[in-house]
């Protein structure tokens, strides 16, 4: 799937002009949190009205701020499952959406978007760190406007954010109930826990994330004990279309 970087980067610019009025001034996070990377928030009874459909700056950061997509349809008390998709590297968080926006409104399904800390994801010694933090603060956002369903929540992303979905799953395997890994580099998961539904996408002329090597990953977390899917695509390094129906259909049933 081709997407028009233009229309995306312009809604974004457009909704960045305006603060909304559920910003939050910018900060660290909980340290243990990054310490271990283990995510604190959960989702509960909200305590903010539901937000209206369209796209959302969530206002945690004024450099690199969280995106959050909703549907039409959603009111006070539905239950709606949660996509938190990590962008590739060097991409603008929000102009993922773009890959999963009319997938997920099938379903009246949020997706997350928040951006690195910087260029892209660190998972070195794991996938703690200040990008754990952030994500954190961005999921307790949503949590504290809709009633997310705890049996419905993946981790997913493409390129460097497959890495990062794979890593910090993996280690939240407890919360979250999915893994949507996109053309992932590789994972570094310490401390592992859970097992969450791990579904790969990978193109078998991809250059940056070559398919043998995520194959491999795919067996060996598959030996590990994880119920694995995958899906190969005639072609290189991008978010296959085909793949995110099918990923979607995955994660929702």
């Amino acid at each position: 799937m081709r997407v028009d970087r233009r229309l995306l980067l312009g809604a974004g610019l457009a909704l960045a002009a305006g603060p909304p009025a559920f910003a939050q001034a910018s900060g660290v996070g909980d340290a243990s949190v990054a310490a271990t990377a283990r995510l604190k928030a959960r989702p509960g009874a909200p305590t903010q009205p539901v937000l209206p459909a369209g796209l959302h700056v969530l206002g945690l950061d004024h450099a690199r701020d969280a995106f959050l997509s909703v549907p039409n349809g959603i009111k006070d008390g539905d239950v709606v499952p949660l996509i938190v998709m990590f962008h590739g590297k060097g991409q603008p968080a929000n102009e993922v959406l773009g890959e999963w926006k009319r997938a997920a409104a099938r379903h009246k399904c949020l997706v997350l978007a928040p951006s690195a800390r910087s260029y892209t994801w660190n998972v070195e010694q794991g996938p703690g760190g200040p990008d754990a933090q952030f994500v954190d603060r961005a999921m307790q956002t949503v949590f504290d406007h809709f009633t997310v369903d705890p049996k419905h929540i993946a981790a997913a992303g493409f390129s460097d954010g497959g890495t990062y979905c794979l890593s910090i799953g993996l280690v939240n395997g407890d919360f979250f109930s999915d893994i949507l890994a996109f053309s992932p580099i590789n994972y570094n998961a310490p401390n592992a826990i859970g097992t969450p539904r791990i579904f790969f996408c990978n193109g078998n002329k991809d250059p940056g994330a070559i398919f043998t090597n995520t194959t491999s990953m795919a067996r060996q977390l598959k030996k590990d004990g994880y119920d694995v899917d995958f899906y190969e695509f005639d072609g290189g390094h991008w978010m296959d279309e085909e793949g995110v129906k099918k990923a979607m259909a995955r994660f929702m049933s």
